[in-house]
């Protein structure tokens, strides 16, 4: 395969040095582009070929974007070639809108556009359909979030806290952000955190995987300080790296006649998380276990359990909270 990464910073940095240390993949080369155009040469002398400064122009049968969230629906758009997979780990709910709504195009092109393919969307909806597969009808699907893999996914942390939520009870609803205080618990050594709604993609993703569900909601982690000041600019630069994050989903229903439900979520710095969903997500290309055409989201995609037991080989691991 060829390769193409957009994008440099901790994501796409750890893309790219799983891609080059793949023995499992055949891989004829990584490109690598990034907007600073150092950070693309930095990468690629770090790695070594395959890994090359890349354009947006050349040729590649996969692009992985790992650049800002909001512009990666244009970069689709603008990236889409016959026969190509486009892989976008976007966070933002209007960039998930509009990927989704490129689906004609893909078609046209005989190219597929998969969107969240990152820890959150993206490993959070593969564990909703995981946990969903042991019951006989589902009824609800809560997901939370906490934490931030690096500068660019903070500010649009911040930007999803001050914007309207989406939700579906039967019908879409809106509702403010930073509202429906939440105490969720998350796979240590994360542990407990306050949620709060925000403008994130999972609901819309996950609707259109669970069909005829009653509700589905989305919340993210977060401070006191970031639901005051979510309405301003950032009050300091974020961190260059995110610490440790995790995700977890809580799907309830009834099986044998009877209301249960079941909690997923997996911990691990959501930088590394996002390239390791990254990585497998590329891995099943190559096998031919991805396949289609067409714009949809990474849990319509695969198999759920093949999928998280190649995640727990590229190191996130799923856990199941037992309730002992």
């Amino acid at each position: 395969m060829d390769i193409l990464v957009v994008g440099a910073g901790v994501v796409g940095a750890g893309l790219v040095q799983r891609l080059a240390g793949s023995p499992s993949l055949s891989i004829r080369r990584i490109g690598v582009v990034d907007r600073n155009p150092e950070a693309s040469w930095d990468l690629a002398e770090r790695c070594g070929p395959p890994v090359v400064p890349g354009r947006l122009e050349d040729s590649a049968d996969v692009v992985a974007l790992a650049s800002a969230s909001g512009s990666q629906a244009r970069l689709a758009r603008q990236l889409l070639r016959r026969g190509r997979v486009v892989l976008s780990t976007s966070d933002s709910l209007p960039d998930v809108k509009k990927l989704l709504g490129m689906s004609g195009a893909a078609k046209n092109e005989n190219s597929l556009v998969i969107a969240g393919v990152g820890m959150a969307p993206g490993l959070s909806d593969v564990l909703a359909v995981r946990a969903a597969a042991e019951l006989d009808r589902v009824t609800e699907v809560h997901m939370a979030k906490f934490g931030t893999g690096g500068p660019e996914c903070a500010r649009q942390h911040h930007r999803a806290l001050s914007s309207r939520a989406l939700e579906w009870q039967g019908r879409w609803r809106q509702r403010p952000g930073g509202t429906g205080r939440e105490l969720c618990w998350f796979p240590s050594p994360v542990d407990a955190a306050d949620c709060y709604r925000a403008a994130l993609p999972d609901p819309l993703l996950l609707a259109r995987k669970f069909g005829g569900i009653d509700r589905i909601t989305a919340r993210m982690a977060a401070t006191r300080r970031d639901r005051f000041s979510s309405w301003l600019p950032m009050l300091r630069p974020p961190h260059p790296e995110g610490k440790m994050g995790a995700v977890r989903v809580d799907v309830r229903g009834q099986r044998a006649g009877g209301w249960t439900g079941r909690i997923l979520g997996a911990s691990a710095a959501p930088g590394e998380a996002s390239a390791a969903v990254l990585m497998t997500a590329i891995q099943m290309i190559g096998a031919g276990r991805i396949t289609g055409v067409g714009a949809m989201g990474l849990s319509e995609m695969v198999e759920a359990g093949e999928f998280l037991d190649l995640v727990a080989q590229n190191g996130v691991f799923a856990e199941e909270f037992s309730g002992h």
